[in-house]
């Protein structure tokens, strides 16, 4: 029931030796997939959306993050860091000082400072996967390889996913799409499932806002249609960016025209989560929305992409 190279001839591979950097975990999810799934993000996305809501996912190493709230002020955190100076007063964190050495996190004792992201291999992974193997039998479901973006550490997610697969394990992908096409094709051959996130149809204005055009993203869309067994579009919807009617009507279009075995869509809405966990990271939150999406506005958007045949959820 797995990919579609089954005739495929079997290689060995020491994947002891494959790792990668993971910034999360999460076990029993119902969102990301059929059934019960255990999430695995992986760090590091090409992308820079400005309404991120995991920036802390983005960068491709462990870095540190701050909690204010949690801060006692103590400033412990000062003398175990070797650029002691990066920390002010109450503790609170200068930025373009911090080399992520993660001596402060260790001298923390109020956990007002962590750690995103840790290096761990594919065997560590599987034993995370293997603690819900009655859950995804039961209830259908296996493990989503998310991120940050899961194909930009496409030997990691690879190995993951394939080993998935030779455990009877149903897989899911969760992916931007943006990245070169052998190297997208590489991973997504182990994926049963596959949450392709199309964000806008026009490639300056994408552009704008993520940081990259959506060519490749748009290319690589089409290609994987026709490959992996089971693909869900997943639209997030971002007020004052890609709300138009104009925007979705071109969608529904691309995908009737071009995506014929593409049935769902998801429309995900926003939501201001990211802007507390860009601050914990240090950086400035640049999304501004002059305007909500009022239900009647969603629902609306959703009878244009149903206009094309498609299954059409709300959701986020």
């Amino acid at each position: 029931m797995r990919c579609k190279n089954d005739d495929a001839p079997a290689v060995a591979i020491n994947t002891e030796e494959i790792s990668g950097i993971v910034f999360d975990t999460q076990r029993f999810s119902i969102h990301d997939g059929h059934g019960i799934r255990t999430l695995i993000f992986l760090k590091g996305c090409p992308l820079r959306c400005e309404w991120c809501t995991n920036p802390e996912s983005q960068t491709f190493s462990p870095q540190a993050g701050f909690f204010a709230e949690k801060c006692s002020g103590c400033m412990k955190c000062a003398p175990a860091c070797p650029y002691g100076q990066a920390f002010c007063e109450s503790g609170r964190v200068e930025w373009e000082k911090c080399e992520a050495c993660m001596n402060c996190v260790e001298a923390c004792m109020y956990e007002a400072r962590v750690t995103y992201g840790k290096r761990m291999t594919v065997d560590e992974v599987m034993e995370i996967a293997r603690r819900d193997m009655v859950f995804f039998e039961k209830s259908g479901g296996g493990v989503t390889v998310g991120g940050g973006e899961a194909a930009a550490q496409p030997a990691f997610a690879r190995e993951i996913l394939r080993r998935c697969q030779e455990e009877g394990i149903h897989t899911a992908m969760e992916t931007c799409g943006y990245a070169p096409w052998e190297s997208f094709k590489s991973v997504i051959q182990y994926v049963d499932l596959l949450l392709y996130d199309i964000k806008h149809m026009d490639t300056i204005a994408h552009k704008a806002k993520t940081g990259v055009d959506n060519r490749l993203i748009l290319d690589n869309a089409v290609k994987a249609s026709q490959m992996v067994r089971e693909m869900i579009v997943r639209f997030p919807l971002i007020p004052d960016f890609n709300d138009s009617e104009e925007n979705v009507q071109r969608m529904g279009m691309f995908i009737k025209d071009n995506m014929p075995g593409v049935r769902r869509v998801d429309i995900l809405r926003y939501h201001s989560v990211g802007e507390s966990k860009h601050a914990r990271i240090g950086r400035e939150y640049l999304f501004k929305a002059e305007n909500e999406l009022s239900d009647e506005k969603v629902n609306s958007l959703k009878s244009i992409l149903e206009s094309f045949g498609l299954h059409v959820t709300i959701g986020g």
